[in-house]
């Protein structure tokens, strides 16, 4: 399979919604071909110099603007992961890549340790004095993963994004983001700019 690869330096995760500014030429023209046949492209987090190999394919939920000279304010939405097998120009400047489904092995959930989570982040939005909206908890309880949707949330680098992104077991997900909440009360309790980060995620609910 080969799909178009849009590189951004963000980590898009698995039914995230998260809103784009189109402006570049190249890619003005990759979105409106996807809006008109209806496809996705693949985003790829951009960190300095290198481009990540594992990527989220998304497609667009709703075109919010379009501006006389072409840009687009859009939104889009994280579908599945892939791991981008080559790399290759378009004629219209923009890359391609062929890729492979990314999939989780299948241990078994471990709920004791989802609920340690959810005091966890309650705890941490309560030192930050930021209170999220009912729809993101509902959001979380209804969703197959639950550490990406916790994960849009939760102060990460972008190196901690895609490092999450890069891993192939839930709980081991779950630890992860447990061990950087445990990390991250430190921070607040030096330095109250914890909401501003979280708000900075930038993840729509």
């Amino acid at each position: 399979m080969q799909i178009p690869i849009f590189p951004l330096a963000i980590v898009i995760f698995p039914n995230s919604k998260y809103p784009l500014h189109i402006f570049e030429e190249r890619y003005k023209k990759l979105i409106n071909k996807c809006i008109e046949n209806k496809t996705g492209f693949g985003i790829v987090s951009r960190i300095g110099e290198t481009i990540s190999d594992i990527g989220v394919y998304t497609e667009i939920s709703n075109v919010l603007k379009i501006y006389e000279a072409g840009e687009m304010d859009i939104v889009i939405k994280g579908k599945w992961r892939f791991r981008r097998i080559n790399y290759e120009m378009h004629i219209d400047g923009y890359h391609l890549s062929k890729i492979e489904k990314v999939e989780d092995d299948e241990p078994d959930f471990d709920f004791k340790l989802f609920d340690e989570l959810k005091v966890r982040v309650r705890e941490m939005l309560k030192l930050a004095n930021y209170d999220l909206n009912q729809s993101f908890w509902d959001t979380l309880e209804a969703t197959k993963i639950k550490s990406f949707k916790i994960a849009e949330k939760s102060g990460l680098s972008i190196l901690q994004q895609q490092e999450l992104l890069t891993m192939q077991n839930e709980n081991m997900r779950l630890n992860y983001l447990l061990d950087h909440f445990d990390s991250m009360e430190e921070k607040l309790e030096s330095n109250k700019m914890m909401r501003e980060i979280i708000l900075g995620d930038g993840f729509l609910n």
